[in-house]
């Protein structure tokens, strides 16, 4: 690794002229200077594509690329196209950076020989004030060293987040390999984030937070629409894809997850918000329905085996998700009234949230006697056993 190589910063830029100026400076500012800045103007309808040219003008390093309106996902391909540094790091444009973000991420990567560098984030508001977050991807207090199936596996358990300005990774992962982010769908970083991990020979996590992300009204999470369940969808299938065909050996440990994701799902939570408040039709609700069966025949015929009470959560689930295909769901059934309805959704809600904490118990129990094992075996190296203590 060269001593100082060039690294490029790429920021789409679309309507956003509230923050942009606090975003760019905060990057020019970094303590680390051999940058390229790439603002790439997404078609800003506002005062963004003025306030572009305006830094260009004022750092040498900037360069703006005015292009029409294609989404996160086309700006963020232009840039990589238009990238000559050796590393690539993405921000957003309406969130800022800590000063020592990029000299921090090539520090790590030379005392670890590591070539992709993430690290913890912290958040703010429209005004700048420091909100309360309690994301996983922060749960860790030392540096971690890990190989990109441990990393994979972290990602995929929800303990790793998948925002591309979290990490800089080198300019080879995204050029010259055919990577692209899916143009005109969004949730493109969680499609993506495996890809970049995958390529990697070393990941180091650091305890540090480098990224100040803004929480704002407008925002894709504020805005949450059907499309939206849709494009999530589409993207868990575009990492589950490139981990089960880069990694054949974690196609068992991708199914439990899913099946695991499914089966922690709160039943009201899904009657509420999948179907009423994403107006969640039919169709979707049956293609659900097909995906847990078909996660548990694929899990069935691997060599993870699917724990009974996880069976029946999830069989719990397929009921509630097939009234819904059916048109059935709060209906009645012909037989009875509607009041019979809807006490069989009550009873029904009442067991899963039962078989949910029955499931929740067995893991707690499972963790205490992983910990208890772990425990004995470093009793045993010290030369001491339990009956040795009790006795």
């Amino acid at each position: 690794m060269e001593q100082e190589p060039l690294v490029s910063i790429i920021i789409p830029v679309y309507k956003v002229e509230k923050f942009l100026d606090e975003c760019v400076k905060s990057v020019v500012a970094q303590t680390y200077r051999n940058l390229e800045i790439l603002l790439v103007d997404d078609g800003s309808p506002d005062d963004c594509p003025a306030m572009c040219d305006a830094w260009a003008a004022r750092d040498p390093r900037i360069r703006v690329i005015h292009k029409p309106n294609g989404g996160l996902s086309d700006a963020r391909n232009t840039g990589i196209a238009g990238a000559t540094g050796a590393y690539i790091y993405f921000a957003d444009s309406d969130d800022t950076v800590a000063p020592t973000l990029v000299e921090d991420c090539l520090n790590a990567m030379r005392e670890y020989d590591a070539d992709l560098v993430m690290f913890q984030f912290d958040t703010i508001s429209e005004n700048n004030k420091p909100l309360l977050s309690n994301y996983r991807h922060n749960d860790f207090t030392e540096v971690q060293i890990l190989t990109p199936v441990e990393a994979i596996k972290k990602q995929v358990k929800a303990e790793i987040d998948g925002y591309f300005w979290a990490f800089l990774a080198p300019a080879s992962t995204y050029q010259g390999t055919g990577f692209s982010f899916p143009v005109g769908r969004k949730i493109e970083d969680l499609s993506r984030i495996c890809n970049v991990i995958g390529e990697a020979t070393r990941v180091v996590r650091l305890p540090k937070a480098l990224y100040h992300y803004r929480m704002r009204e407008g925002s894709i999470t504020a805005n949450w629409d059907p499309q939206l369940t849709r494009d999530w969808t589409r993207a868990a299938d575009d990492r589950e894809e490139y981990i089960v065909h880069r990694f054949p050996e974690l196609k068992g440990f991708m199914t439990l997850q899913q099946l695991n994701f499914f089966a922690n799902l709160d039943y009201e939570t899904m009657r509420q918000s999948l179907i009423v408040g994403l107006k969640i039709d039919p169709e979707d609700a049956d293609a659900l329905r097909r995906r847990i069966e078909g996660l548990t025949k694929s899990a069935d015929e691997g060599d993870e085996p699917v724990p009974e009470t996880l069976r029946e959560l999830l069989g719990l689930l397929k009921l509630g998700i097939t009234k819904v295909a059916d048109g059935t769901f709060g209906k009645a059934d012909g037989s009875g009234t509607d009041g019979d309805a809807e006490n069989d959704d009550v009873t029904l809600a009442d067991r899963f949230r039962d078989m949910r904490e029955d499931w929740r118990q067995l893991r707690i129990q499972r963790i205490e006697n992983a910990e208890e094992r772990k425990a004995e075996r470093k009793a045993a190296r010290n030369g001491v056993t339990f009956e040795s203590v009790l006795h």
